[in-house]
């Protein structure tokens, strides 16, 4: 049992580093299409012409922010849940319901992962038409979101079996 408990603390803190990551990651993103979208704005309104580069670089931006977001989101458990029905029960089923919500959200993210690599590697030797980009890399996205969320969502189980809640080394 200590075992487990001093493996949750390590897996806690490598999920506490990659958030911080990701975090920086999508937040310098999100300043840089902001930028773009900007330049974007102005070339429109005071140049009478879009930047065609621009546009396809800020959806790129887009999908990889989006599904950092979703990352994220799995990390800080603010992903979907049924948590108004959950809050009537007493705390072991509370822990029933957090586990099968994790084990449901590693199945979809399982599938999202396998099947994310799979389009990633079959999109790689197509271009976009602008930026001439593979759009592997675009939706490489995918997958990384999807074992990034399903390694949350294990870190996720293991702290609430093995959390020491009284220390407040369980929560996030």
């Amino acid at each position: 049992r200590y075992f487990m408990h001093s493996f949750n603390r390590k897996l806690q803190k490598i999920s506490r580093g990659i958030y911080k990551v990701f975090f920086v990651f999508a937040t310098v993103s999100f300043a840089v299409l902001l930028v773009i979208l900007l330049i974007n704005v102005f070339s429109r309104n005071f140049l009478n012409g879009a930047v065609a580069s621009i546009e396809e670089g800020s959806r790129f931006i887009f999908t990889w922010i989006m599904f950092l977001g979703i990352a994220i989101g799995v990390y800080r458990k603010k992903h979907l849940g049924v948590e108004f029905l959950v809050e009537k029960y007493p705390p072991k089923l509370k822990r029933a319901f957090s586990i099968i919500s994790e084990i449901l959200t590693i199945l979809l993210f399982l599938v999202l992962t396998i099947y994310g690599f799979k389009y990633s590697a079959s999109t790689m030797r197509m271009y976009s038409p602008i930026m001439s980009i593979p759009y592997g890399l675009v939706y490489l996205c995918i997958p990384l979101c999807g074992a990034f969320s399903l390694f949350y969502s294990i870190a996720g189980i293991i702290n609430d079996l093995y959390g020491d809640e009284e220390k407040g080394e369980g929560s996030k």
